[in-house]
């Protein structure tokens, strides 16, 4: 059986994100008046988007308006920062592109911002993926 279309994810899968999202978190919590996280702690809070990152990355009965404040940090953050140190892991260009020469279609699905996807696979991945789509409001998120 031949496969006509293969969906990754981002964060972890295609691409080595972990510093990036860490240095935006701590922002994000340091310009709210939060200790900074370490990059472990981190590495336990995603996967399920930017909302759930901030909730647990916040201290244990933040208010809402302020997590939102945090939220509104990280993101502006990470819109400037998203690739100062994220890379692809190894190999997996290659792997895109032996995909697309035997006629399968690539797709990016990820919790990640929508605009972080587009920018990323733009980015590290110019033209290997046929559709990338990140969290946007209003949608929900994976699975």
């Amino acid at each position: 059986m031949k496969y006509k279309l293969v969906i990754f994810d981002m964060d972890g899968t295609i691409l080595d994100t972990l510093e990036d999202l860490a240095d935006a978190t701590n922002y994000a919590l340091h310009q709210n008046g939060f200790s900074e996280r370490t990059i472990d702690e981190i590495r336990r809070f995603v996967g399920n988007g930017i909302i759930k990152l901030i909730e647990r990355a916040c201290p244990e009965n933040t208010p809402d308006e302020v997590r939102e404040n945090v939220r509104r940090s990280f993101v502006s953050y990470y819109g400037e920062h998203c690739a100062d140190h994220t890379k692809p892991y190894e190999g997996i260009p290659e792997l895109l592109q032996k995909l697309r020469a035997a006629g399968i279609k690539c797709a990016v699905d990820s919790n990640k911002p929508d605009f972080a996807v587009k920018e990323l696979c733009s980015r590290y991945f110019n033209g290997l993926f046929d559709f990338a789509l990140g969290s946007r409001e209003g949608c929900k998120n994976k699975p």
